[in-house]
């Protein structure tokens, strides 16, 4: 060690006490709500996720973060099923075809367990006073992400049999499948926020940003396993080298913070956290993959990227 430790940047522990007993109680709920459906979240990073969604908005109580930190569960799950138990196009057009119900405010569908605990936990959202002037935006935004995962499916699986695509600015259009604006969403129907609809817009526009960049930033720490496992579809598959990626990621970054920066220095909470967001999924990719840390340790795959 070079330095000593009070000339690295970090945080006090008086500072780092609140986000941590923040991620505990959000661990908590996870962890019941994952024991009502142990054989769907068994593969979750259940932890990791708890500590993301702490990090990203330490101001907000766990009751506050519920929603948010569920859908990265689930939307985590829905990832899992697809890779590893889907079988057919047809039938992962009929699954996506009964979420898009769902998201879309239609009747209950207990047909797999993922629509069960989806079905649940739309309910919750749909309770919320502020859902019903952002239920299009996120029926639209969810149909986007399971737009893009379809393309991740049959991308992969087209290359497995020497025939995938090489563009990538096609894959940057289909760049929602990492989910990120599906799960972040749920913390503007539960944000206090009275002017969040007049700033809309902005938040919007800046979080599809941000999903290109943690998209980049979560192929670039991936790589060294996908590149060898059948099914994965990877920005660094098609006509880019990892250069390319970073400046891509690093420009992706740089217009969500040029939108980002007037209204979180102005002291808006939904702005603050997306710029919390990048900050967040950007730095822990470029260290390691969310996976492979806690409960969900195992062979599948080494949570470290390879730098």
């Amino acid at each position: 060690m070079t330095q000593t430790l009070t000339e690295h940047p970090y945080p006090s522990a008086a500072q780092c006490a609140p986000v941590g007993l923040l991620a505990l109680e959000i661990l908590g709920d996870l962890r019941a709500w994952a024991a009502e459906h142990p054989q769907l979240f068994r593969t979750v990073p259940t932890e990791a996720l708890a500590i993301s969604a702490a990090a990203i908005g330490p101001w907000r109580s766990a009751a506050e973060l519920q929603l948010t930190a569920r859908m990265y569960m689930w939307a985590t799950a829905l990832d899992d099923h697809c890779e590893e138990n889907v079988q057919s196009l047809a039938e992962l057009d009929d699954l996506f075809d009964r979420c898009n119900a769902i998201f879309q405010g239609g009747r209950r569908d207990d047909s797999h367990p993922l629509l069960t605990v989806l079905s649940g936990w739309q309910s919750e959202l749909a309770r919320h006073p502020r859902y019903p002037p952002l239920a299009g935006l996120w029926a639209d935004g969810c149909a986007e992400t399971l737009r893009g995962q379809r393309y991740d499916w049959t991308a992969g699986r087209a290359r497995d049999g020497g025939d995938g695509p090489s563009d990538p600015e096609e894959y940057l259009s289909h760049a929602a499948s990492v989910s990120a604006w599906m799960c972040h969403f749920p913390s503007w129907v539960t944000s206090d926020r009275g002017d969040l609809l007049d700033n809309l817009a902005v938040l919007d526009g800046a979080l599809r940003e941000i999903q290109v960049a943690i998209r980049l930033a979560n192929d670039l720490a991936t790589f060294s396993w996908e590149r060898t496992r059948p099914g994965e579809n990877n920005i660094l598959m098609y006509d880019t080298s990892p250069q390319w990626v970073r400046g891509e990621l690093a420009r992706r970054s740089a217009t969500a913070r040029r939108m980002l920066d007037p209204p979180a220095t102005s002291g808006f909470p939904p702005a603050a956290e997306l710029l919390r967001l990048l900050d967040w999924s950007v730095t822990f990719y470029g260290r390691a993959d969310l996976r492979g840390w806690g409960s969900d340790a195992g062979p599948r795959r080494s949570p470290r990227t390879s730098g």
